[in-house]
Order: structure tokens, then sequence, then C-alpha cells
């Protein structure tokens, strides 16, 4: 399950990247519109209003599988392993309590721009559901994602592998993140031409 949702949250990066990416040239593209031809194209800050939205919404599953997600740890490297394990299991649970909350107000907000079949404001008059959907779908990501997460650290910690369970679930110390920074780049250098 675990491999399942990684491949799944790492579509959604890719996804969001590129989403991120045509909306990068499509704002390029209306500024050379607007500087030489003194015309803007419509919607385009509503557009990528809505890219930054749903880009940042699938890219959430993707980086708490990388344990990319900025945490203080000011006090955390202090801290016995046991207790950085609890902190980690409570942040889980903190991520699905407050995930879930906007999970909820916004399928109610679907639901309402569905019924009412509300539209944009601007030129495109874009059906306000599609959008908030897509954003929704990458909050679900998120969520399922945290879950299995949660079950599977816990099955680790069980299985008396709590430092397999912190290895997938708790800070990447410094020295990881030096050390897949050393790899990436020899990888770089033998792709390299």
């Amino acid at each position: 399950m675990l491999d399942f949702t990684r491949a799944i949250a790492r579509r959604g990066l890719w996804v969001g990247g590129a989403i991120i990416g045509i909306t990068a040239l499509l704002i390029s593209c209306d500024i050379v519109i607007r500087a030489l031809m003194h015309h803007a194209i419509d919607g385009t800050d509503e557009l990528a209003r809505f890219a930054l939205a749903i880009s940042t919404t699938w890219a959430l599953a993707g980086a708490l599988l990388d344990r990319a997600h900025i945490r203080v740890d000011t006090a955390y490297n202090f801290f016995p392993g046991r207790m950085r394990l609890a902190l980690d299991l409570l942040a889980l649970v903190s991520f699905l309590v407050v995930f879930a909350l906007i999970f909820q107000y916004g399928l109610e907000m679907v639901l309402q721009s569905w019924t009412s079949e509300t539209r944009s404001t601007s030129a495109l008059q874009l059906p306000m559901v599609i959008p908030q959907a897509i954003w929704l779908c990458g909050i679900a990501l998120f969520l399922v994602v945290d879950v299995v997460l949660f079950i599977a650290a816990l099955h680790l910690i069980l299985k008396g592998k709590s430092s397999q369970a912190s290895a997938l679930i708790g800070m990447k110390s410094a020295d990881e993140e030096v050390h897949e920074e050393i790899a990436a780049a020899a990888t770089q250098m033998r792709t390299a031409p």
C-alpha cells in the first residue's frame, strides 16, 4: 500500500510541477503580449491562482512521503528516540485532523458550487466546481497518504522496528539531507554529457 501511495504521490508532484510550468509560460506570454501589443490574455491571473492552489495540494502528499514538510527541530533533536517517534506520530495525527477539516469544508464548497452552478467572474466564466474538485482531490490524496504512513509506522513499531518507523515518518537529519544532495549531484554528474 505504501508503494502504491508513493507512486500516486510522485505523479501528483509531476502534475503539480507541470501545472506551474505551464502557468509560468502563460504568464510570460501575457507579459510579452502586453508589452508588444498592449493587450492582455483574459483570465491569466485567474488561471494562475487556480494553478497555484491545485499544484500545492497535489504536492502535499509527495512532500509528506519525502519528509520534506518544514518542522521546527530546535528541541526535537534533544529528545530520546522514543519521544521523537511519539512526536512524529502526533505530527501525523495533527496533519490528519487539520486536513480532514479542510477537506470537510472544501467538500461543502465544491457541493455548493455544483448545486448553484457557480462560475468564475472573469471573461472565462469557468465553472468553479472544476478547479475546486481538482484541488479537493489533492487534499484527499494527502489524507490517504497520511493515514497509510500512520498505519505503516504503527505496524513497524509493533514489530519492534522503531528505527525503520522513524526513518519513514521522522524528520530528516542534517546528515541525511547532505547524503541525499551528494547522491543527487553524483547521479547528475553521471548522466551529464
